[in-house]
Protein backbone atom coordinates (compact mmCIF):
# COMPACT_ATOMS: atom_id res chain seq x y z
CA UNK A 1 0.00 0.00 0.00
CA UNK A 2 2.65 2.14 0.85
CA UNK A 3 4.35 1.75 -2.83
CA UNK A 4 1.11 2.37 -4.86
CA UNK A 5 0.23 5.55 -2.83
CA UNK A 6 4.05 6.76 -3.54
CA UNK A 7 3.53 6.04 -6.81
CA UNK A 8 0.31 7.76 -7.06
CA UNK A 9 1.74 10.57 -5.65
CA UNK A 10 4.79 10.37 -7.69
CA UNK A 11 2.82 10.69 -10.79
CA UNK A 12 0.76 13.81 -9.76
CA UNK A 13 3.67 16.01 -8.91
CA UNK A 14 6.06 14.83 -11.04
CA UNK A 15 3.87 15.79 -13.99
CA UNK A 16 3.44 19.42 -12.75
CA UNK A 17 7.48 19.56 -12.06
CA UNK A 18 8.09 18.71 -15.70
CA UNK A 19 11.17 21.55 -17.12
CA UNK A 20 12.09 22.47 -13.30
CA UNK A 21 16.13 23.28 -13.31
CA UNK A 22 17.95 20.47 -13.63
CA UNK A 23 21.98 21.69 -12.81
CA UNK A 24 23.03 22.54 -9.60
CA UNK A 25 23.30 26.38 -8.86
CA UNK A 26 24.28 28.36 -5.89
CA UNK A 27 22.30 31.29 -5.38
CA UNK A 28 24.04 34.65 -3.41
CA UNK A 29 22.68 37.80 -2.25
CA UNK A 30 25.37 40.80 -3.18
CA UNK A 31 25.91 43.75 -1.63
CA UNK A 32 27.86 46.90 -1.30
CA UNK A 33 25.58 47.56 2.02
CA UNK A 34 23.97 50.83 0.48
CA UNK A 35 22.38 48.35 -2.62
CA UNK A 36 21.76 44.91 -2.95
CA UNK A 37 21.51 42.18 -6.11
CA UNK A 38 20.59 38.50 -6.11
CA UNK A 39 23.39 36.27 -8.47
CA UNK A 40 23.13 32.81 -9.43
CA UNK A 41 26.21 30.67 -10.54
CA UNK A 42 25.82 27.37 -12.04
CA UNK A 43 28.22 25.11 -10.40
CA UNK A 44 29.36 23.06 -13.55
CA UNK A 45 30.28 25.46 -15.61
CA UNK A 46 30.88 28.18 -12.89
CA UNK A 47 29.42 31.04 -14.93
CA UNK A 48 27.35 33.42 -13.30
CA UNK A 49 24.07 35.49 -13.36
CA UNK A 50 24.41 38.70 -12.13
CA UNK A 51 22.06 40.90 -10.74
CA UNK A 52 18.92 39.69 -11.25
CA UNK A 53 16.62 41.17 -8.92
CA UNK A 54 17.39 44.31 -6.63
CA UNK A 55 17.16 43.05 -3.12
CA UNK A 56 17.85 44.83 0.35
CA UNK A 57 21.45 45.57 1.23
CA UNK A 58 21.26 43.28 4.15
CA UNK A 59 19.37 39.99 3.06
CA UNK A 60 20.01 36.70 3.38
CA UNK A 61 18.76 33.45 1.21
CA UNK A 62 17.50 29.94 1.78
CA UNK A 63 15.99 27.32 -0.66
CA UNK A 64 13.56 24.95 0.39
CA UNK A 65 11.65 22.19 -1.84
CA UNK A 66 12.78 24.17 -5.20
CA UNK A 67 12.01 27.50 -3.86
CA UNK A 68 14.36 30.32 -3.23
CA UNK A 69 13.39 32.82 0.16
CA UNK A 70 15.17 36.15 0.18
CA UNK A 71 15.19 37.23 3.89
CA UNK A 72 15.07 41.35 3.53
CA UNK A 73 16.21 42.42 6.86
CA UNK A 74 15.78 45.36 9.16
CA UNK A 75 14.51 48.30 7.19
CA UNK A 76 12.86 46.13 4.80
CA UNK A 77 11.53 43.62 7.07
CA UNK A 78 9.84 41.37 4.52
CA UNK A 79 10.38 37.61 2.88
CA UNK A 80 11.03 37.54 -1.15
CA UNK A 81 9.19 34.10 -2.39
CA UNK A 82 10.98 33.52 -6.25
CA UNK A 83 11.08 30.52 -8.15
CA UNK A 84 14.47 29.61 -9.76
CA UNK A 85 13.38 29.51 -13.09
CA UNK A 86 12.57 33.31 -12.97
CA UNK A 87 14.43 34.81 -10.36
CA UNK A 88 13.57 38.14 -11.35
CA UNK A 89 9.77 38.39 -10.66
CA UNK A 90 9.37 37.72 -7.22
CA UNK A 91 6.43 34.91 -6.75
CA UNK A 92 5.14 36.81 -3.66
CA UNK A 93 6.77 38.99 -0.81
CA UNK A 94 5.27 39.46 2.72
CA UNK A 95 5.88 41.40 5.55
CA UNK A 96 6.64 39.91 8.92
CA UNK A 97 6.56 43.09 10.76
CA UNK A 98 7.80 46.93 10.50
CA UNK A 99 11.21 47.04 12.76
CA UNK A 100 10.98 43.17 13.34
CA UNK A 101 14.41 42.54 11.54
CA UNK A 102 14.19 38.97 10.30
CA UNK A 103 17.11 36.71 10.46
CA UNK A 104 16.19 33.35 9.87
CA UNK A 105 13.55 30.94 8.18
CA UNK A 106 12.85 27.39 8.90
CA UNK A 107 10.44 25.29 6.97
CA UNK A 108 8.40 22.50 8.66
CA UNK A 109 6.58 22.19 5.23
CA UNK A 110 5.42 23.80 1.98
CA UNK A 111 2.47 26.10 4.25
CA UNK A 112 4.15 26.01 7.79
CA UNK A 113 7.43 28.01 8.42
CA UNK A 114 9.11 29.88 11.07
CA UNK A 115 10.92 33.12 11.33
CA UNK A 116 13.28 34.69 13.77
CA UNK A 117 13.32 38.44 14.54
CA UNK A 118 15.77 40.01 16.15
CA UNK A 119 13.82 43.21 17.02
CA UNK A 120 10.91 40.85 18.86
CA UNK A 121 10.50 38.38 21.53
CA UNK A 122 8.24 36.06 19.49
CA UNK A 123 9.24 33.61 16.42
CA UNK A 124 6.48 34.35 14.07
CA UNK A 125 5.04 31.56 12.33
CA UNK A 126 4.00 31.61 8.61
CA UNK A 127 2.81 30.28 5.42
CA UNK A 128 4.99 30.91 3.29
CA UNK A 129 2.70 29.99 0.20
CA UNK A 130 0.52 32.95 0.80
CA UNK A 131 2.11 34.75 3.39
CA UNK A 132 -0.65 34.70 5.66
CA UNK A 133 0.15 34.37 9.33
CA UNK A 134 -0.62 31.76 11.77
CA UNK A 135 0.42 32.93 14.67
CA UNK A 136 3.31 33.31 17.22
CA UNK A 137 5.55 31.79 19.66
CA UNK A 138 6.84 33.35 23.03
CA UNK A 139 10.10 33.42 23.75
CA UNK A 140 9.91 36.42 26.46
CA UNK A 141 10.82 33.53 29.24
CA UNK A 142 14.37 33.63 27.70
CA UNK A 143 14.82 37.11 27.36
CA UNK A 144 17.42 39.16 29.09
CA UNK A 145 17.05 42.43 30.83
CA UNK A 146 16.49 44.31 28.11
CA UNK A 147 13.43 42.03 27.19
CA UNK A 148 14.67 40.35 23.61
CA UNK A 149 16.21 37.05 23.24
CA UNK A 150 18.06 37.62 20.04
CA UNK A 151 17.15 34.92 18.64
CA UNK A 152 18.27 34.02 15.09
CA UNK A 153 19.65 30.47 13.47
CA UNK A 154 16.72 27.86 13.36
CA UNK A 155 16.78 24.38 12.21
CA UNK A 156 14.38 21.94 12.29
CA UNK A 157 14.86 18.24 13.39
CA UNK A 158 12.54 14.89 14.10
CA UNK A 159 9.43 17.27 14.45
CA UNK A 160 11.46 19.76 16.98
CA UNK A 161 12.09 23.12 16.11
CA UNK A 162 15.37 24.21 17.33
CA UNK A 163 16.17 28.33 18.15
CA UNK A 164 19.12 29.80 18.90
CA UNK A 165 18.75 32.75 20.95
CA UNK A 166 21.89 35.07 21.51
CA UNK A 167 20.65 36.50 24.65
CA UNK A 168 22.30 40.06 23.84
CA UNK A 169 23.48 43.30 26.34
CA UNK A 170 21.76 46.27 24.19
CA UNK A 171 23.50 48.23 26.92
CA UNK A 172 26.75 47.47 26.64
CA UNK A 173 28.05 49.21 23.02
CA UNK A 174 29.09 46.36 21.40
CA UNK A 175 26.28 43.88 22.27
CA UNK A 176 27.93 41.35 24.19
CA UNK A 177 26.46 38.24 25.20
CA UNK A 178 24.79 38.05 29.09
CA UNK A 179 25.59 35.22 31.51
CA UNK A 180 24.15 32.56 28.89
CA UNK A 181 22.86 31.59 25.43
CA UNK A 182 20.20 28.82 25.03
CA UNK A 183 18.57 27.00 22.55
CA UNK A 184 15.11 26.60 22.62
CA UNK A 185 13.09 23.65 21.42
CA UNK A 186 9.63 24.05 20.07
CA UNK A 187 7.31 20.83 19.14
CA UNK A 188 6.30 21.72 15.42
CA UNK A 189 2.84 20.18 15.49
CA UNK A 190 1.22 22.18 18.51
CA UNK A 191 3.66 24.96 18.55
CA UNK A 192 4.43 25.01 22.12
CA UNK A 193 7.95 25.14 23.90
CA UNK A 194 9.15 21.76 25.19
CA UNK A 195 10.45 22.08 28.87
CA UNK A 196 13.75 19.57 28.83
CA UNK A 197 14.00 19.55 32.79
CA UNK A 198 10.30 19.58 34.82
CA UNK A 199 12.11 19.12 37.90
CA UNK A 200 13.66 23.12 37.54
CA UNK A 201 11.57 25.83 37.90
CA UNK A 202 10.52 27.30 34.55
CA UNK A 203 11.14 25.88 30.83
CA UNK A 204 14.27 24.75 30.22
CA UNK A 205 15.61 24.81 26.90
CA UNK A 206 19.52 23.61 26.02
CA UNK A 207 21.51 26.27 27.90
CA UNK A 208 25.01 26.17 25.59
CA UNK A 209 28.65 26.08 27.12
CA UNK A 210 29.51 29.32 24.85
CA UNK A 211 27.60 32.25 23.95
CA UNK A 212 26.34 34.20 21.09
CA UNK A 213 25.34 31.34 18.26
CA UNK A 214 24.81 33.01 15.27
CA UNK A 215 25.31 30.14 12.64
CA UNK A 216 24.89 26.44 12.63
CA UNK A 217 24.45 23.20 10.44
CA UNK A 218 22.39 19.67 11.24
CA UNK A 219 24.39 16.76 10.01
CA UNK A 220 23.51 13.05 11.17
CA UNK A 221 21.58 14.17 14.02
CA UNK A 222 24.54 16.32 15.39
CA UNK A 223 23.54 20.70 15.49
CA UNK A 224 26.93 22.59 14.83
CA UNK A 225 26.54 25.83 15.88
CA UNK A 226 29.00 29.14 15.62
CA UNK A 227 29.26 30.65 18.59
CA UNK A 228 31.60 33.62 18.39
CA UNK A 229 31.42 34.40 22.10
CA UNK A 230 32.30 38.21 22.39
CA UNK A 231 33.81 39.94 19.83
CA UNK A 232 37.76 39.81 20.18
CA UNK A 233 37.61 37.87 23.30
CA UNK A 234 38.32 34.17 22.01
CA UNK A 235 35.62 33.11 24.20
CA UNK A 236 34.02 31.20 21.49
CA UNK A 237 34.05 28.05 19.58
CA UNK A 238 32.21 25.30 16.89
CA UNK A 239 29.80 23.44 19.83
CA UNK A 240 27.48 20.42 18.94
CA UNK A 241 24.39 19.56 20.16
CA UNK A 242 23.27 15.93 20.15
CA UNK A 243 19.89 16.04 19.16
CA UNK A 244 18.72 13.19 19.81
CA UNK A 245 19.02 13.87 23.36
CA UNK A 246 18.73 17.77 23.19
CA UNK A 247 22.45 17.94 25.38
CA UNK A 248 25.75 19.93 24.54
CA UNK A 249 28.55 17.70 23.84
CA UNK A 250 30.47 20.76 24.52
CA UNK A 251 32.97 23.12 22.86
CA UNK A 252 34.74 20.96 20.45
CA UNK A 253 37.08 23.43 18.79
CA UNK A 254 37.64 27.06 21.03
CA UNK A 255 38.52 30.44 19.38
CA UNK A 256 41.89 29.88 20.72
CA UNK A 257 42.56 26.46 18.65
CA UNK A 258 41.17 28.28 15.57
CA UNK A 259 43.35 31.45 16.39
CA UNK A 260 40.80 34.19 16.51
CA UNK A 261 37.02 34.55 16.14
CA UNK A 262 34.85 32.35 14.23
CA UNK A 263 33.13 33.33 11.79
CA UNK A 264 30.98 31.71 9.22
CA UNK A 265 31.35 27.88 8.98
CA UNK A 266 30.47 24.99 6.70
CA UNK A 267 30.75 20.85 7.64
CA UNK A 268 31.74 18.68 4.72
CA UNK A 269 31.46 15.42 6.90
CA UNK A 270 30.28 14.51 10.83
CA UNK A 271 34.00 15.68 11.97
CA UNK A 272 35.65 17.70 9.16
CA UNK A 273 34.60 21.04 8.01
CA UNK A 274 35.95 24.54 7.13
CA UNK A 275 35.41 27.93 9.47
CA UNK A 276 36.41 31.57 9.11
CA UNK A 277 38.67 32.91 11.52
CA UNK A 278 39.13 36.33 12.24
CA UNK A 279 42.20 37.39 14.15
CA UNK A 280 43.35 40.44 15.79
CA UNK A 281 43.96 42.59 12.89
CA UNK A 282 40.81 41.85 11.42
CA UNK A 283 42.28 39.52 8.40
CA UNK A 284 39.78 36.77 7.76
CA UNK A 285 41.33 33.08 6.77
CA UNK A 286 39.37 30.16 5.85
CA UNK A 287 40.92 27.15 7.47
CA UNK A 288 40.31 23.24 7.72
CA UNK A 289 38.68 21.93 10.89
CA UNK A 290 38.70 18.60 11.99
CA UNK A 291 36.39 18.18 15.21
CA UNK A 292 37.30 14.52 16.14
CA UNK A 293 41.47 15.45 16.30
CA UNK A 294 40.84 18.87 17.28
CA UNK A 295 42.90 20.46 14.50
CA UNK A 296 42.82 23.59 12.53
CA UNK A 297 44.67 23.38 9.62
CA UNK A 298 46.38 26.53 7.94
CA UNK A 299 44.61 29.14 5.94
CA UNK A 300 43.47 28.37 2.54
CA UNK A 301 45.10 29.36 -0.31
CA UNK A 302 44.30 32.66 -2.69
CA UNK A 303 41.29 34.90 0.07
CA UNK A 304 42.02 38.42 0.16
CA UNK A 305 42.04 38.29 3.79
CA UNK A 306 38.60 40.64 3.39
CA UNK A 307 35.36 40.25 4.89
CA UNK A 308 34.40 36.55 4.55
CA UNK A 309 30.39 36.87 5.13
CA UNK A 310 29.63 32.84 4.12
CA UNK A 311 30.93 29.78 3.28
CA UNK A 312 29.43 26.79 1.53
CA UNK A 313 29.78 23.36 1.43
CA UNK A 314 28.72 21.02 -1.79
CA UNK A 315 29.60 17.68 -3.22
CA UNK A 316 33.38 17.59 -2.84
CA UNK A 317 33.89 21.51 -3.63
CA UNK A 318 33.61 24.54 -0.73
CA UNK A 319 32.23 27.96 -1.84
CA UNK A 320 33.83 31.35 -0.34
CA UNK A 321 31.61 34.70 -0.13
CA UNK A 322 34.76 37.03 -0.35
CA UNK A 323 34.33 40.83 0.23
CA UNK A 324 37.64 41.90 -0.86
CA UNK A 325 40.33 44.01 0.32
CA UNK A 326 40.40 47.50 0.70
CA UNK A 327 41.69 49.11 -2.18
CA UNK A 328 41.67 46.03 -4.45
CA UNK A 329 38.38 45.33 -6.03
CA UNK A 330 39.88 42.50 -8.22
CA UNK A 331 39.99 40.29 -5.47
CA UNK A 332 35.86 40.41 -4.82
CA UNK A 333 34.25 37.36 -6.10
CA UNK A 334 33.09 33.62 -5.53
CA UNK A 335 36.07 31.83 -5.02
CA UNK A 336 35.85 27.79 -5.05
CA UNK A 337 37.70 25.48 -3.55
CA UNK A 338 38.50 21.17 -4.11
CA UNK A 339 37.89 20.10 -0.76
CA UNK A 340 39.63 16.70 -1.24
CA UNK A 341 43.11 18.86 -1.75
CA UNK A 342 42.24 22.24 -0.38
CA UNK A 343 43.15 23.95 -3.80
CA UNK A 344 41.69 26.72 -5.61
CA UNK A 345 39.51 25.35 -8.60
CA UNK A 346 38.42 28.87 -9.55
CA UNK A 347 37.95 32.48 -8.69
CA UNK A 348 37.24 35.04 -7.87
CA UNK A 349 33.95 34.39 -9.86
CA UNK A 350 32.28 38.17 -10.22
CA UNK A 351 29.07 38.31 -8.54
CA UNK A 352 28.25 41.82 -9.88
CA UNK A 353 27.99 43.18 -5.99
CA UNK A 354 30.55 41.34 -3.55
CA UNK A 355 29.14 38.32 -2.65
CA UNK A 356 27.70 37.74 0.64
CA UNK A 357 25.17 35.25 1.63
CA UNK A 358 25.06 31.71 -0.40
CA UNK A 359 22.73 28.70 -0.50
CA UNK A 360 21.89 25.80 -3.06
CA UNK A 361 19.68 24.53 -5.70
CA UNK A 362 20.22 21.17 -5.93
CA UNK A 363 19.71 19.48 -8.97
CA UNK A 364 19.44 15.28 -10.67
CA UNK A 365 22.27 14.05 -8.47
CA UNK A 366 20.53 14.77 -5.17
CA UNK A 367 17.71 12.21 -6.10
CA UNK A 368 20.27 9.78 -8.64
CA UNK A 369 20.09 7.22 -6.12
CA UNK A 370 21.54 4.15 -8.02
CA UNK A 371 24.14 6.20 -10.10
CA UNK A 372 23.20 5.68 -13.60
CA UNK A 373 22.64 9.60 -14.40
CA UNK A 374 19.13 9.86 -14.44
CA UNK A 375 16.70 10.00 -11.89
CA UNK A 376 14.49 7.34 -12.91
CA UNK A 377 11.84 4.27 -12.09
CA UNK A 378 14.87 2.25 -10.45
CA UNK A 379 15.35 5.64 -8.20
CA UNK A 380 11.82 5.65 -6.99
CA UNK A 381 11.94 1.70 -6.27
CA UNK A 382 15.06 2.32 -3.57
CA UNK A 383 13.51 5.91 -2.21
CA UNK A 384 9.98 4.35 -1.54
CA UNK A 385 11.59 1.30 0.22
CA UNK A 386 13.51 4.24 2.85
CA UNK A 387 10.07 5.75 2.64
CA UNK A 388 9.41 5.84 6.51
CA UNK A 389 12.65 5.35 7.97
CA UNK A 390 14.63 7.63 10.45
CA UNK A 391 17.82 7.40 12.46
CA UNK A 392 18.18 3.93 14.07
CA UNK A 393 15.23 2.24 12.09
CA UNK A 394 15.93 -0.70 9.81
CA UNK A 395 16.85 0.98 5.98
CA UNK A 396 18.13 4.47 7.11
CA UNK A 397 19.78 6.07 5.19
CA UNK A 398 20.70 10.08 5.61
CA UNK A 399 20.35 9.96 1.36
CA UNK A 400 16.86 9.73 1.19
CA UNK A 401 16.72 12.06 3.55
CA UNK A 402 16.40 15.11 0.82
CA UNK A 403 15.19 18.11 3.25
CA UNK A 404 17.40 17.11 6.06
CA UNK A 405 14.79 16.55 8.73
CA UNK A 406 15.83 13.74 10.44
CA UNK A 407 12.96 11.72 8.51
CA UNK A 408 12.66 9.92 5.03
CA UNK A 409 9.26 11.22 4.55
CA UNK A 410 6.65 13.36 1.80
CA UNK A 411 8.85 16.14 2.47
CA UNK A 412 11.24 14.15 0.50
CA UNK A 413 9.35 12.35 -1.60
CA UNK A 414 8.47 15.94 -3.32
CA UNK A 415 12.00 16.98 -3.85
CA UNK A 416 12.58 13.46 -5.35
CA UNK A 417 9.62 13.88 -7.58
CA UNK A 418 10.69 17.04 -8.82
CA UNK A 419 13.58 15.89 -10.04
CA UNK A 420 12.20 12.68 -11.78
CA UNK A 421 13.07 12.71 -15.51
CA UNK A 422 16.44 14.44 -15.50
CA UNK A 423 19.41 13.23 -16.41
CA UNK A 424 22.56 14.56 -14.95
Amino acid sequence: MKFRGLFIGFVAIGLQAMGAWAGDRAILTTTDYSSGSLAAVDLETLQAEVNLLNIHSDASVQTYRGKIYVVNRLGQDNILVLDPDDMATPVRQFSVGNGSNPQHIAFASETKAYVTRLESERVLVVNPATGDSLGSIDLSFVADADGLPEAAFMTIFDGRLYVACQRLDRNDPSWAPTDRSEVVVVDVNTDTVIDLDSTRDGTQGIVLQAKNPFGGQVRMGKLYLSCVGRFGALDGGIEVLDLQNNRSEGVLLSEGDLGGDVGAFAMVSQDRGYAVVVDASFVNSVRGIDLAEGTVSAPLPGTSGGFTPAIGALKGRLYVSDQGSFGSPETVGLRVYDTSADTLVAGPISTGLPPNFIAFLEGVAVADFDGDGDVNFGDFVVFARAFGTGPGSPGWDPKFDLDGDGRVNFGDFVIFARRFGHSG
